[in-house]
């Protein structure tokens, strides 16, 4: 097999990541945009020691589970990967990729997956998107999203998956740009769901009727109608009373915190990103949660000083660490505070396979894993695992 090289592929799975999986003989063969039950003509574009990469020329028998994409951008933008899959196939997709992830990485035979909770909306959901802009002159601006592998900006005029007013403030942002009016001196411009545009230093999100302040550069879920479930499943899975106590790592504005804060005697945050620090204070304050402390700097470090469960031993440990997960050095000094439970959310269900087992290995047990769809039309999941301490 080589590079150019165009074979006939029957597709018999999507990989987390996006691509369909097919074989060449013996080699196996990734192909974006395909989904299981396509037969198509594919062309190598790389082959490695044990697989190859290839594209779609031509599609020989389309699978039943393929529909026609609602952006005109698919295909050549890399914001989505799946608008070509029928939701409910694409529901079916994800739940598999998780289960394979903890079963291959995590060394779960059977993992606690419960039934994945969809998007209410499977278009028009997110809550905030990043545009860049390439470096070209003026006359040649180019503002939107970049390619699948990240190398140009495809220039877009909206988007399908962003919340519609989004699409009004980008509108007017791509349309000053365009004359020289607007600062288009940054490479990366953020827009947020119904505050128009310019976009102010500091955005409101309203979830389960508590507001809470944002910075605009700061994270914050992105899914405008599932967050709010996102919530009460946490909750739910922490079993709180009011002598509980609860370090919420990773904590950002304090989106957890302050719906923990009522049902628990203590609540711990730890957040790197100042801006975040100080909306996280402000949230707990403005919410009336005057049990809940946040220290501002990396969780081993903060960890690290061990003030934290000295006077307040911890029960609950919540974890949403970035995309990579957590260090083992976390979570080896999580478990020297030796909490009753911890709740890992995650949308990278392999980064948080590998911690699950690290804990596993050290006498946790995975009681329950949740998947949500935070991200429809794309490569992305949301996973919460509720991890015990075995007996």
């Amino acid at each position: 097999m080589n590079v150019g090289d165009r074979a006939e592929v029957k597709i018999e799975t999507v990989a987390f990541g996006g691509d369909g999986v097919g074989r060449i003989q013996d080699m196996v063969v990734f192909i974006p945009f395909t989904v299981d039950g396509d037969v198509v003509e594919a062309e190598i574009k790389a082959v490695k020691k044990r697989y190859a990469k290839a594209i779609v020329k031509r599609i020989i028998k389309a699978s039943p589970h393929r529909i026609e994409p609602e952006c005109r951008y698919f295909f050549r933008c890399g914001g989505c990967q799946y608008q070509h899959v029928s939701y409910d196939h694409q529901l079916r997709m994800k739940t598999r990729q998780v289960a394979e992830s903890f079963q291959r990485i995590g060394n779960i035979t059977s993992p606690p997956l419960k039934e994945i909770i969809p998007s209410p909306k499977a278009f028009l959901y997110r809550g905030n998107a990043e545009y860049h802009l390439n470096d070209e002159k003026a006359e040649d601006l180019k503002i939107g999203f970049t390619d699948p592998v990240g190398r140009e900006v495809i220039d877009i005029e909206r988007c399908e998956i962003v919340d519609e007013s989004i699409n009004r403030s980008y509108k007017k942002f791509r349309k000053e740009a365009m004359i020289g009016g607007a600062d288009i001196l940054a490479s990366r411009h953020v827009f947020w769901s119904e505050v128009g545009y310019p976009v102010p230093s500091q955005i409101t999100r309203v979830v389960n009727g508590k507001e809470l302040q944002v910075p605009m550069g700061g994270f914050f879920q992105a899914n405008t109608v599932l967050t709010g479930d996102l919530v009460d499943r946490i909750i739910a899975m922490s079993s709180l009373d009011t002598s509980k106590v609860v370090l919420d790592c990773y904590c950002g504005s304090g989106l957890f915190s302050i719906f923990v804060s009522p049902r628990a005697a203590k609540v711990f945050g730890i957040e790197h990103d100042r801006s975040s620090v100080g909306c996280a204070r402000f949230n707990l304050r403005n919410n009336g949660c005057s049990n809940g402390v946040i220290y501002h700097g990396k969780v081993e470090q903060i960890l690290n000083k061990k003030f934290i469960g000295k006077d307040f031993p911890i029960d609950v440990v919540l974890l949403d660490p970035p995309r990579m997960g957590c260090t083992n050095k976390v979570l080896s000094q999580i478990l020297l505070l030796e909490p009753k439970k911890i709740i890992y959310i995650s949308c990278n269900p392999a980064a948080q396979a590998r911690d699950v087992r690290y804990l596993s290995d050290r006498g946790w047990h995975l009681k329950e894993l949740q998947p949500l769809d935070m991200f429809p039309q794309t490569k992305h999941i949301e996973t919460i695992a509720l991890i015990e301490k075995m007996p």
